[in-house]
């Protein structure tokens, strides 16, 4: 069967909350060469209460599986950026007509290539998610994305963290990125460690906590 990124037949988890009270989606996006169920530890870390849903980045290169490419020179494929934050947007719009969930209180977390994936889908499409939290991120796009239509990020919560020795994540490159959702209206959080293209646990620690 052939599978199309805008329904539900894209391979995904969803493990609904244990407790019929939570309200909030947690949306995890894998990084380069792992899968959907990659992440969903690290989505009871941060929220043990909340409802899980991470879907298959459907690029594929070198066998690993991505959202989106990154050329050889570092440079990003922006139009494949784009074209996945579409997809996304449209699989969390079907996915919370299939599970249930509210679709106005729904967190994208990421590392590496999903984290450039959640920052993208804020910016293109932030009526889809009420914030980010990404590890190991870095500036998606050269140049402005929106076109005339600037965004409102108002009221979006946004949790940048990187490591100091990470050479994805150059500290001029999420500078960037800051004044960029800032200027939107986000209120945005770094947290840095000292280590290179991980995630720190200590960083898990205090986004669960102000999460709840």
């Amino acid at each position: 069967m052939a599978v199309n990124a805008k329904d539900l037949s894209r391979p995904h988890v969803w493990q609904p909350s244990a407790n019929p009270s939570s309200s909030r989606t947690l949306l995890l996006l894998h990084g380069t060469g792992a899968d959907e169920r990659d992440l969903l530890s690290l989505g009871r870390l941060l929220d043990p209460s909340a409802n899980l849903l991470a879907p298959r980045g459907l690029v594929r290169a070198f066998g690993m599986n991505r959202f989106f490419m990154r050329f050889d020179d570092g440079s990003f494929d922006e139009v494949g950026i784009k074209q996945n934050a579409d997809e996304l947007a449209e699989f969390l719009w079907a996915a919370s007509g299939e599970y249930g969930f509210d679709a106005n209180n729904v967190y994208a977390v990421g590392f590496s290539n999903g984290a450039n994936a959640a920052g993208s889908l804020l910016l293109l499409h932030p009526e889809s998610l009420v914030g980010i939290i990404a590890f190991g991120t870095t500036k998606s796009f050269l140049k402005t994305p929106f076109g005339k239509k600037i965004p409102s990020l108002a009221g979006k919560r946004v949790w940048i963290a990187n490591g100091a020795a990470d050479p994805y994540s150059p500290i001029g490159k999420t500078d960037e990125m800051i004044a960029e959702f800032e200027s939107l209206g986000a209120q945005v959080s770094l947290l840095m460690h000292s280590d290179g293209h991980v995630i720190a646990p200590s960083h898990v620690q205090q986004i669960s906590s102000e999460l709840a």
